[in-house]
């Protein structure tokens, strides 16, 4: 089972260095401790680091719920995120906490892990995890501008 829940673990943690490269200029020490636990995650998973990027996406989807409410942007992915939080926004964190709980129990595996499957697996694995992160920076950054222009007309 933690095979098949490690794509989508390293996912999460991507996404979480991610974001917080992204936060680099608006929230430097919040982003240096995303890309930290991110990168981790990626390179040594634990049952507790796990647990620490599950709380973190957990408390994540509490904030954004929070400025879901109030119709605000979040900055999740830096300052140029100026568009108002959308239940997508909210559902992935939610989604992601959840998977990390899943990884936590099932005890996580990263990149070490992947880099030891045959040379033509990890590299479609590997590929596949950049797409699926890249995916959901979308869901985090687009769809609440598609969702205000189409709220607007």
């Amino acid at each position: 089972m933690s095979e098949a829940l490690a794509p989508p673990f390293m996912v999460a943690s991507l996404l979480l260095c991610t974001a917080g490269v992204m936060k680099f200029r608006s929230f430097p020490a919040l982003g240096v401790g995303e890309l930290a636990l991110g990168a981790a995650c990626v390179v040594y998973p634990t049952r507790v680091l796990a647990v620490a990027l599950a709380l973190v996406y957990m408390s994540f989807a509490v904030v954004a719920e929070v400025f879901r409410r109030r119709r605000q942007a979040c900055g999740c992915f830096g300052e140029n995120d100026d568009f108002p939080v959308t239940l997508a926004h909210v559902i992935a964190s939610e989604l992601l906490g959840t998977l990390a709980v899943a990884a936590a129990i099932a005890g996580p595996r990263g990149l070490g892990w992947m880099l030891g499957l045959p040379a033509p697996q990890a590299v479609v694995l590997l590929a596949g995890i950049a797409g699926a992160v890249y995916a959901i920076v979308l869901v985090y950054t687009v769809v609440p501008r598609a969702w205000a222009a189409w709220s607007a007309g």
